[in-house]
Parts: C-alpha cells; structure tokens; sequence
C-alpha cells in the first residue's frame, strides 16, 4: 500500500479566521474529506489541489463526515467542476446530504467498512449519521470532537442532535488505536491524542443512570 499523507485544508470567513478543515489524503487513492462552507471553499480545495500537484480530476472519493453547511458547502462546485465526483456519507445522513446539497450520493457507507483507505467509525449523536475516518494511527474525527490547544472538546452541544448520544460515541473512540487526531474545528494534536481523548472522557464522566 502507497504511504498516505494527509493534508489540512482550512476555510477562513473573509480570507481571516479559520472556521472549518477540510483534508486530503494522498496515497493509493487521493480522498478528500469535507468540502467547508461554500462555493469559496470548494474553490480553496481545487486551489490546494493544484499546490499538491493534482488536479480535480485525480479526486477517487470525496468523503463527508457528516451534513453541516460547513462541511457540505464546497460540494457543489466540485459535482460542477468534475462529473463524475463520488461522494460518500455513511447511509444513516446520506439522505440528509442529498437534501442540504440536491446531488446525490454515490455510496452509502456503515460501520467498519474500509473505503479510500479508512476505516468509517459511526458516531452518532452530533448528527444521527456523522462519522470519523481511522487511518493507520491518524483519526479524523469530523464534529465528533473539536480542538482545544493542547486538549480536545467534545462536540459542541448547541448543534449537536442528541447530546448523550454524542458524548457516548466519544467514549466509543476508547476502543480503537490512533495518535494523531485531526478535528474539523480548531487545531489538531499530532501525537498523544488517545491520552488526550482519554482525559476528555475522564472530563465527561459517566453518563447519567435513568
């Protein structure tokens, strides 16, 4: 198997702050993850496409984690720039896909299944379909978790679905291995991620008895 990079791709509001990552992974196959906030970020990955000396038409997948506006708004202008571009989503937020972008979704994916080079983990509860993607020891995590500096956060309840049910998901990342964790939303952790992961459980405690 080709050596995988992975390389963030980040959307700024107005050319200033960064809002949302999207990720390209290069390797047996070239996969992009997410597609920002609109038609400015999908043009930012074709512009970050081309610095990795590709072009869009070298894209084999593009993957979302989940349908956000900023994760889905890019879409759009890739399906134009490039017919066919196969999008997946796992099937429990493929239709939710299909219906904040009107283009359809090619592959609906579950859990375990490997796809790009991934690993697809379900996560439900920021979205009932959202996912994260695990490769070798990287995991990119989509909404699931969001960054914090040196420590993670879990996702942000004022847009998440069903809070118990994400928090439950990130307790659910304790059964896998990885050291990298890429997030959508703020910055990363290169190495020490699962330590971090496990003090963010640590932080969330036990969910509550009924």
């Amino acid at each position: 198997m080709a050596q995988e990079s992975i390389h963030v791709v980040e959307h700024r509001v107005a050319g200033l702050f960064p809002v949302v990552n999207s990720f390209i992974t290069e390797g047996e196959d070239l996969v992009l993850i997410d597609t920002g906030l609109n038609d400015g970020s999908g043009r930012n990955i074709i512009k970050m496409l081309g610095t990795l000396e590709h072009k869009l038409s070298d894209v084999d997948l593009c993957i979302i984690t989940h349908a956000h506006r900023d994760h889905v708004g890019g879409l759009k202008v890739l399906k134009a720039s490039r017919e066919p571009f196969l999008v997946a989503a796992h099937d429990s937020e493929a239709d939710d896909v299909e219906k904040a972008t009107g283009l359809e979704v090619d592959l609906r994916l579950i859990d375990g299944q490997t796809v790009g080079g991934f690993t697809v983990i379900y996560l439900p509860g920021h979205t009932l379909g959202s996912i994260a993607l695990l490769q070798g020891d990287t995991l990119i995590t989509g909404d699931a978790l969001n960054g914090g500096g040196t420590e993670l956060k879990g996702p942000n309840p004022m847009f998440s679905k069903d809070r118990g049910l994400a928090e439950a998901s990130v307790r659910s990342l304790a059964s896998f291995d990885f050291d990298r964790v890429l997030v959508s939303h703020g910055s990363g952790i290169e190495k020490g991620g699962k330590e971090a992961l496990m003090r963010l459980i640590e932080r969330i405690g036990e969910p509550e008895s009924i």
